[in-house]
């Protein structure tokens, strides 16, 4: 096992070195000058600041040395500093990270809860009304827009109910109740349109497993049906469902764009979207390395999962 940890721990090691490179050929495969283009029209034609310019972005030095001073400060966890107010781009993502990955977490734990059982109890009801509308509506999940979702839950909830804020963020800290109140609605838009995903690959994987030669032994052996899918059945059936939550939860990080922009979240997605108008190469460079190690990391906890789940794995 300490053989095994060992060598993923390695792969993540080595992938996340393979996204800083990646990350540090952006700015070196864009079309034209990056100097004239974070500056603007007015000032690119300035070529006093266009060569500081260039100075602050490293731009100056010879390629091989600019990749040994980033690796360098990559390997540090120094990426940088944005380059209009010279805050470490850390500090924007010590900021944003959590709110994300808060998100995140209350999205999928809440997914999962509604997912997984409705995907069982459709498996176990196979072709019955209950089956039918269930498929229907994962269906109809999958297929809808996610911030057409937030919008119509924006009107019921906090426009026509009035239980809900409409936007906004505040503080844990400051006040838990506000806090949380403010999180329900944008974790639960997620929630829906992940939990339609959940429910149609739990509902695949328990008839594949339903149908096969053990379980019609356990039941001849006399065991109860819900010992049979609770024990057996399901301990089979969710390693599929884990890389699918897996999955998702990884994409999250990077894709809760418009719920955050919708919902006024400050998360990592909205700073990415913010340094990429601002032409703030330092702090892109940061928003995409994390969210991407957040995603190594992810699957390599989705790997560890398996074995704690499925014996045979181990």
């Amino acid at each position: 096992m300490i053989r095994y940890l060992t060598g993923k721990m390695a792969l993540v090691i080595v992938q996340v070195l393979i996204v800083g490179t990646l990350v540090f050929s952006l700015i070196h495969l864009m079309p034209g000058d990056p100097a004239v283009l974070v500056l603007g029209t007015e000032r690119g034609g300035d070529a006093a600041a266009v060569a500081e310019m260039r100075h602050t972005l490293g731009l100056d030095q010879p390629l091989i040395k600019q990749y040994g001073e980033w690796q360098a400060r990559f390997a540090q966890l120094d990426l940088g500093q944005s380059l209009f107010d010279k805050t470490p781009v850390k500090t924007y993502i010590s900021q944003r990270l959590p709110n994300t990955i808060e998100l995140a977490l209350v999205s999928i734990v809440l997914a999962a809860l509604i997912g997984v059982p409705l995907g069982i109890a459709a498996a176990l009801k196979r072709q019955s009304v209950l089956d039918l509308t269930l498929s229907s509506l994962a269906a109809l999940g999958v297929s809808f827009p996610v911030y057409v979702l937030g919008a119509f839950m924006i009107l019921l909830f906090s426009f026509k109910l009035q239980w809900l804020p409409a936007s906004g963020f505040v503080e844990f800290a400051d006040n838990p109740v506000k806090h949380l109140l403010r999180l329900a609605m944008p974790s639960l838009t997620l929630a829906l349109g992940l939990a339609a995903s959940i429910a149609r690959m739990t509902r695949s994987s328990m008839l594949e497993v339903l149908n096969k030669e053990f379980v019609q032994t356990l039941r001849a052996k006399g065991l109860s049906e819900w010992s049979i899918i609770s024990r057996h059945a399901f301990r089979n059936a969710i390693i599929p469902v884990i890389t699918v939550i897996g999955l998702q939860l990884g994409n999250l990080i990077g894709g809760t764009v418009l719920i955050e922009y919708l919902f006024n979240w400050p998360g990592m997605s909205t700073l990415l979207v913010k340094s990429i108008a601002n032409r703030d190469y330092p702090l892109i460079q940061g928003c995409i390395v994390v969210m991407s190690a957040f995603f190594i990391v992810v699957n390599m906890l989705v790997d560890l999962l398996y074995g704690l789940m499925d014996p045979r794995v181990r």
